[in-house]
């Protein structure tokens, strides 16, 4: 795992999107009209929110394929790393339709008695499971939902392994930022935005993404993603 080329990957993934949240926000100084540029403002809200996901989904994105790359079997990473690796085993055992191959034609139609079955063929494939080399399905995890509320945020952090809480203390902001991007896009919001408005959420939206470059960085670099860094 080359540390440095995925830092500067991320640092790049941040610094254009700031270059163009920046050169949108310039054109402020040629609208003369107070009014207008708290209309235009509202332009700018949109687009911040569209590279605040953005980057937080490219993020999310090349630590998952850091980890994946490494080709860490299950018992060397960590719980949520694990959990997250076997999304797709877990919804298999949890379909109730989806029966026990070893009682297939012998067991009734009985969903409790399926489920116990799935729960005994689990318990005898652990071992094989533990062998398993890692692989996050960043389809299945980096899902916003449509919207990357604060709740989101904190549930994709916490099924990579990473501390769900490390952006607290901005999530009221980026609450903001999604629901004047919300009312904007759906016509609700028919006034302008001023500039104190927008630079709590813009400031809000780029602690974020500064801090998750460096939560991510870190992770990797004390190697968070391993079982052997919780003991």
């Amino acid at each position: 795992m080359n540390l440095e080329e995925i830092r500067a990957e991320l640092e790049l993934e941040i610094s254009w999107r700031q270059n163009e949240i920046r050169f949108l926000r310039n054109q402020l100084a040629y609208i003369r009209s107070e009014q207008d540029r708290d209309r235009y403002r509202k332009s700018l809200v949109v687009m911040l929110y569209s590279h605040y996901e953005g980057f937080c989904k490219t993020a999310f994105s090349i630590y998952a394929d850091a980890i994946n790359k490494e080709k860490l079997k299950c018992s060397a990473a960590n719980d949520s790393i694990v959990a997250t690796s076997l999304a797709k085993i877990f919804k298999d055992f949890e379909n109730p339709k989806k029966k026990s191959l070893f009682f297939v034609n012998v067991l009734p139609d009985d969903t409790q008695l399926h489920r116990f079955a799935r729960q005994v063929e689990f318990l005898e494939r652990l071992s094989d499971i533990s062998q398993r080399v890692v692989d996050i399905p960043t389809d299945v995890v980096i899902d916003m939902e449509s919207n990357l509320t604060p709740a989101i945020l904190r549930k994709i952090l916490y099924r990579l392994g990473l501390p769900y809480d490390s952006f607290k203390q901005s999530e009221g902001k980026i609450h903001q930022l999604l629901m004047r991007r919300n009312n904007v896009a759906h016509g609700v919001h028919k006034g302008g935005i001023s500039e104190k408005e927008y630079h709590e959420v813009e400031v809000a939206a780029y602690d974020i993404m500064k801090g998750l470059l460096h939560l991510i960085y870190g992770a990797l670099k004390d190697s968070s993603y391993l079982k052997l860094s919780y003991v």
